[in-house]
This record gives structure tokens, C-alpha cells and sequence, in this order.
């Protein structure tokens, strides 16, 4: 066993103490860390906007920006009827919006290609067709029949020019205001500003031949119609006038309006209807309830509606006198005295009378419930009356309704169409604009694109949203263990140490290595790697702490009765330094004096085989098929005494696999012979050996790689030794970042700091 001075059972951890309330700024450090873990590839994309935003700045050609303003009021005097009529805001806004489109509307491009001959210029003409547009026209061509092809050339070059204008033009509203800026970016400062001039007049041009002939063709149209509406008017107003006559219809004036008699009585009886069934419901309730009263209930209180009644109420008084008197005469002289049978016979005499008044009660409420019935019947008659007369009037004012409404609206489509036609004769005699020019355009004097500070902010700042990006995919997409608390959550084992990634851990099989061990064999001794001796030759490393805490696990489970002689260690996945640890705590606890044994039982992936012995044709196999002893399948470390049993290398023995007897013979021979036996197992994801000698096996050390194994690697490896029962001592964090592993965050209670060991499990 595991010989260690302090094998004592040893208190309890302390209870952490209670957790204080966060801090409002209690994510501040764990975002501080995350932008320091990842500060190289956000500062790394940052770096590369802004070299793509100096290439952008170096390769983009200058353009200068012509501005001219136009004011658009439709509230300017005019110049013969006066100030116009004012409409509200929103129509005021939705003009405005109107004529920012048409300046960009097709119509005026066009207008402005051809008068400065913009299909000749070189910045607007078209490019040559490239090969990729040459074989779209080409198929185009070849499905539909039809394509650019038989399209003017002159036409073609005007269609381009102006495709090309409405790219280089900007026309906006600026805010809420009727004044309207447009812009034209080009090369050429000179030509921004005879565009942007041009776009402007084009603008007034076309909207003033846009009024004048409209308003010319509106004034022929509105004096015919005008003349038709007035005699459709006065046809109208007679019909309604003559139908009238004929029916007798007279409006007259009622408080909601104007009204019919029979309306306001139809009103009236449905009031009354109303009022003449909530009667009857409450009749018949009284009614029902008298019919279903009992003496007693009544007697007990229990109807409320015939305590109102005064009769009723003095003999329910009298009533509950008698009884008690009754009781109190019955517990003086006995049941069969004379008083008490005169006042038994007084009660039954008030029984009878309640009786008699709750049936004349009842007949009383009978009568009201079939008064109010036959009123309600009275009632709904009358409204029944009504409302056929009123049918019958509502029929004949039907159509009366239909001549009123077209007669008004003759009447104003007739007075609309005289005012239009009056203001269209005014604004035919004067066509004006609403459009001014406020400004014209002047030639820029410096460059508007590219904006340096602009493009260089735009491209840092989308470099630095894509490096924020990166960072936090790979942050949400990293799954590996990197602090104590995701170790324990993954595992549910306390951390045995912490090793740090040292390149003294590192066993490199190099030709160095090779010419290192050749040199060795030929003094007669072989070649220890340095990574198997770092926890014997560097005491204060953390793989050494790592072995010590290992050492105190066993020696508690010793302490609680359990011997723990024969330690596995494993890994999850394969690379997670298992075999260096391995090697490390055996060397380590044979330097100290124990007779330890490392067996080498990864048959796959035998490492500490060919580091150890290479050479050496007898192994395990060979020892679990009794053709070797275990003088001769062991090599043993001069310096330290350790012996080593590797895998077998004779032919057809390397990759057989240990039956469950041979397993344990073997063991049982080891345990005689030694004090501690140390085995290197394979991964638990890898093969299931690690599962079939849970039972030969005291205790197990997993080894994870930090930054390497997933939580979901360990949680699966450990669940295939959930059946079997199998006791873990720890769990070893190996090939961490001292760097790195700072910038992540820990626990406030219960964390380990780099290279010492955590504590120990309790069970």
C-alpha cells in the first residue's frame, strides 16, 4: 500500500461561507477576461478593416458633390386669386415626398441626358459587354427571340446614360421642411454642378407644361360637365320635392334630430318592455320562492323575503317564544307534565297558523306574478303595432331616401366641378410653378467621397463588430474544460492538481531521440525520457503536486479501510497526457523507497512501451500466457528501481486482448510482489478496458487536457463507468495555460490556484 505519514482520516472541508449579494457590476470582470482571452483575434480583425479601409482610401477615385436647393411651397400667393387654399400638414408632407420622386423620375433624366448630351460622355456611355453579360445576352437571345441586340443604339446609349444619372443622384427632403436638396456626385467637379443645375430646371420646366396642360384640357372638360350636373341638380331636388307630396312626408324636429313620431313611441315601448320583463322575473322569483318555503324554513330565517311581511314576522316571533319555553319547561318538569303538553299544543297551534299565512302569501304572490305577466303581454302587443308601422314607413321613405341622397349629391358634385373650373380658368391664364430654385449649384472645391476619418471609422469599426463576432462564436463553440468549476460540473470529481504546459512534459520522438537511445543501449543502459522524470527531478512542479495529491487521495481511501494498491490511469480521449502521468507516478513513488510496478496496458496505442522498451520481445501477453516469467517480461530503472512490463512484441501477440482471468492472475502476481502497481489504460471513448477491470482496479486517476476534451467527452466517459462502480481518486487537469488559463473565470469559493492541489474527494 501507499505508505504516507498523514494516512489519518482528516475533517471535513468547511462549509464555504454564505455567498454575498452580486454586485450590480458583477459581469464586469468576466467581460474584462473574455475581451483579454480573445483581445488577439478582435484586435486582429480590427487591424484588417483598417488596412482593406487604407487600400479602399488608395485605390478609390476621388468625387466631388454638387448641391442645389429647390423650395416647394403650395401655400405662395398667387399671382390673381390671392393665397391658396391651405391643406393640413400631411397632405402638405405627402406633396412634398411627391415631387422628390418625380425630380427622379425617368422624365427628368431623360430631359437632362439630352440637353447636355450625357450619352456622349465618357463616365456615362456604355462599357463593352464582358464575357459573362456577352453569354447572358447570348441566351437571352436564344430563349426568348428577343434581346438588347435589337434595341437602337442611340436609344441604348441614352437608357444607359440615364441609368448611370440616377445612381450619381441624390435628392432629399431636408426634414420636415418643403425645401428639397439635389445632388450629383462625379469626377469632374465642373460637370457635378452643370447636372445638378440642369436637374433642377428640367424639374420646373417639366412641371410648368405639366400644369398648363392640364389645366387646359380640365377647363374644356369641367364647362361641358358643368352644364350636364346643373339640370341633373334641379331634376333631382324635384323628384324629392313631388315625392313628398305624394306620401304625405312631414320631418319633424325631436331631441335627437330629425325624426318620426312612431320612431319616438317605438323607443318608448321598448323601454317599457324592458322594465315590464324585469317585473314579471322578479314576481316569478318571489313566487317560486313562496311556494318552495317550509314552515321551518321559515321558522329558522332562512326565507328573507316573507320576514318583511308583519303578520308573518309576529307569529315567527311567537313561534320561537313557545319553543323556547317549551325547552325551558321541558327541562324543569319532564315531557309529560301538563304546562309542557298545553305548551306543546301552543306551538303546533303557531305551526299551523305560519302554515296558513305562508299559503296566503303564496296566492298573493301568484296573483302579482300573473298581473305582471299579462301587463308584459299588453306591452309586447303594442310594440308589435309599432314596429309594422314603422316597417311600413321606413319602406316608403326608402326610396324618398334614395332621391334625397342623389339629389345632394348632384347638388355638390355641381358646385365642386364650378369651383375647379373657375380656379382652372385662373391658373391657364397664369401656369406658375410651385417649385423655385433657392440655390444653385456651384463646383465643389474638395472631394466628398471618399471621407478618410469615415471610411477608415466604418472599417475599424466593422473589423471590431467581426472580431467581436469571432470571438463570441468561438467562445459560445468552445466546449472544452478550461476552469475548475466546468471540470468539476463535467466530471463531479474534485481537480487532483493542475500541470501546467511545460516542454519538459513534452516526449519528442525525434531523431534526436533516436540517436540519444541507440547511444545509451551501446554503454548497456537504456534511455529514460526526461518528460517520465520531471515530477522526481523538479519537486515544486505542478506535475509533482499533481502525484503528491494523488498520493494523499489513496492514502484517505486507505485511511477509510480501502486499500488502494493498483491505481489505472486513463483519459478520455487519446493525447491527454495519461501515459506521461502515468510514468511520472510511478517513478516518482518508486524514487521514494516503494516497490512499484508500471504496466504498459494499452494495446492500441502503446507509448510507454516504445519509449521505455522498444527493443524488449516479451511484454504482457506473453506474461499473462505463462511462456515468460515476470523476471523476464519486466525491465527495471537502475536509478530508481522501478519495473516496467510493456506490450508484447513477438509476432501475432501485439494487439491481443487480455481475457477477465488473465486480468486478474496477472494482478494478483503483481500485488504479492510490490507495493504499488500503476497501469496505463486505454481511453475510455476508445476501448472499454478501463470498464472491464473496474473491479481489479483500487482506485483511477483521469487525466484531461485542458482546452482539449470537451465537457461532453468527459460526462460521456465517466457515464460508461457509472455501472460498474469504479472509485476515481481525481481528476488531473494537464497541458494548461498558466497565461490563459488567469483571463478565464473561477469560483469565489473552493478554486485552485496553478500547480496546487485541490481538495481531496470525501468518498
Amino acid at each position: 500500500m501507499l505508505n504516507f505519514p498523514f494516512a489519518s482520516p482528516q475533517a471535513p472541508n468547511p462549509t464555504p461561507s454564505p455567498m454575498i449579494d452580486a454586485s450590480p457590476f458583477s459581469w464586469l470582470p468576466a467581460g474584462v477576461a473574455f475581451l483579454r482571452r480573445r483581445l488577439l483575434v478582435i484586435a486582429g480583425c480590427g487591424g484588417l478593416g483598417l488596412i482593406i479601409g487604407v487600400g479602399y482610401l488608395m485605390s478609390a477615385t476621388p468625387q466631388y458633390t454638387a448641391v442645389a436647393t429647390l423650395s416647394i411651397d403650395t401655400r405662395r400667393a398667387h399671382p390673381v386669386g390671392g393665397q391658396q387654399s391651405s391643406a393640413d400638414w400631411q397632405s402638405e408632407s405627402a406633396y412634398v415626398e411627391s415631387q422628390v420622386e418625380l425630380i427622379r423620375s425617368p422624365a427628368t433624366l431623360r430631359g437632362v441626358v439630352e440637353r447636355l448630351q450625357l450619352d456622349s460622355h465618357p463616365d456615362f456611355m456604355p462599357r463593352p459587354a464582358g464575357l459573362v453579360e456577352t453569354m447572358f445576352l447570348t441566351a437571352k437571345l436564344w430563349l426568348t427571340g428577343t434581346g438588347d441586340t435589337l434595341i437602337d443604339p442611340a436609344s441604348r446609349g441614352r437608357a444607359v446614360a440615364g441609368t448611370s444619372l440616377s445612381r450619381r443622384l441624390e435628392v432629399w427632403r431636408i426634414g420636415t421642411t418643403s425645401v428639397v436638396e439635389v445632388r450629383v456626385r462625379t469626377p469632374d467637379r465642373e460637370l457635378s454642378a452643370r447636372i445638378a443645375n440642369a436637374v433642377t430646371e428640367a424639374y420646373t420646366a417639366q412641371q410648368l407644361v405639366a400644369i398648363s396642360e392640364t389645366t387646359r384640357r380640365a377647363g374644356g372638360w369641367l364647362e361641358t360637365r358643368i352644364v350636364e350636373l346643373r339640370g341633373q341638380a334641379v331634376a333631382a331636388d324635384r323628384a324629392v320635392q313631388e315625392y313628398k307630396a305624394r306620401n304625405n312626408i312631414v320631418d319633424v324636429g325631436t331631441g335627437a334630430g330629425i325624426g318620426l313620431l312612431n320612431e319616438q313611441q317605438l323607443g318608448e315601448l321598448n323601454v317599457q318592455v324592458a322594465a315590464a320583463r324585469a317585473r314579471l322575473a322578479e314576481t316569478q322569483a318571489r313566487y317560486q320562492r313562496a311556494r318552495a318555503s317550509t314552515v321551518n324554513g321559515v321558522t329558522e330565517g332562512v326565507v328573507s323575503d316573507l320576514g318583511q311581511n308583519a303578520v308573518m314576522a309576529r307569529l315567527r316571533e311567537q313561534y320561537l317564544d313557545g319553543s323556547r319555553r317549551l325547552v325551558e319547561l321541558t327541562a324543569r318538569q319532564g315531557a309529560n307534565h301538563g304546562a309542557v303538553v298545553l305548551q306543546r299544543n301552543e306551538v303546533a297551534e303557531l305551526q299551523r297558523s305560519i302554515q296558513n299565512e305562508l299559503a296566503r302569501l303564496t296566492e298573493t304572490f301568484r296573483g302579482d306574478y300573473e298581473v305582471a305577466q299579462a301587463n308584459l303581454q299588453v306591452i309586447q302587443e303594442r310594440l308589435a303595432e309599432q314596429i309594422a308601422i314603422a316597417a311600413q314607413t321606413n319602406i316608403e321613405r326608402s326610396e324618398l331616401r334614395s332621391l334625397q341622397s342623389s339629389a345632394d349629391a348632384y347638388r355638390q358634385i355641381y358646385e365642386t366641378f364650378l369651383q375647379r373650373f373657375t380656379q382652372a380658368m385662373q391658373d391657364q391664364s397664369y401656369p406658375i410653378s410651385d417649385a423655385r430654385v433657392a440655390a444653385v449649384a456651384l463646383a465643389p472645391i474638395e472631394p466628398s467621397h471618399p471621407r478618410a476619418a469615415i471610411v477608415l471609422a466604418v472599417a475599424l469599426g466593422l473589423g471590431l463588430a467581426f472580431g467581436m463576432t469571432a470571438a463570441v462564436v468561438r467562445e459560445a463553440m468552445d466546449g472544452t474544460v478550461r476552469t475548475m468549476a466546468q471540470l468539476r460540473r463535467a466530471t463531479a470529481l474534485d481537480c487532483l492538481g493542475v500541470v501546467p504546459r511545460h516542454h519538459a512534459l513534452t516526449f519528442a520522438k525525434g531523431w534526436r531521440w533516436g540517436r540519444a537511445r541507440r547511444t545509451s543501449a551501446l554503454r548497456g543502459q537504456r534511455l529514460v525520457p526526461t518528460a517520465f522524470l520531471q515530477a522526481v527531478r523538479d519537486p515544486d512542479s505542478g506535475i509533482a503536486e499533481a502525484v503528491h495529491s494523488v498520493r494523499v487521495a489513496a492514502a484517505r481511501q486507505s485511511a477509510r479501510g480501502r486499500d488502494v494498491r493498483v491505481i489505472g490511469c486513463v483519459s478520455a480521449v487519446v493525447k491527454d497526457g495519461a501515459s506521461t502521468f502515468a510514468a511520472n507516478l510511478a517513478f516518482a513513488l518508486a524514487a521514494e523507497g516503494q516497490r512499484t510496478v508500471l504496466v504498459d496496458w494499452n494495446a492500441t496505442s502503446p507509448g510507454l512501451t516504445e519509449a521505455l522498451a522498444p527493443h524488449q520481445r516479451i511484454g504482457l501477453q506473453d506474461l499473462a500466457s505463462g511462456e515468460a516469467s515476470l523476471t523476464e517480461a519486466a525491465w527495471t530503472d537502475p536509478e530508481t528501481g522501478l519495473r516496467f512490463i510493456g506490450q508484447s512484441h513477438s509476432f501475432g501477440r501485439r494487439r491481443e486482448v487480455l481475457t477477465a482471468a488473465s486480468a486478474r492472475g496477472i494482478l494478483a502476481r503483481l500485488r504479492a510482489g510490490h507495493d504499488v502497481v500503476i497501469l496505463d489504460l486505454p481511453p475510455l471513448l476508445a476501448s472499454g478496458t478501463a470498464v472491464r477491470l473496474s473491479d481489479l482496479v483500487d482506485g483511477f486517476v483521469l487525466v484531461t487536457r485542458w482546452g482539449s476534451t470537451t465537457q461532453s467527452m468527459l460526462a460521456e466517459a465517466l457515464s460508461r463507468t457509472a455501472a460498474a462502480d469504479a472509485l476515481f481518486l481525481g481528476v488531473v487537469l494537464n497541458g494548461c495555460d498558466p497565461a490563459r488559463m488567469r483571463h478565464y473565470p473561477t469560483e469565489a469559493a473552493g478554486s485552485v490556484q496553478l500547480g496546487a492541489p485541490a481538495p481531496m474527494p470525501v468518498a
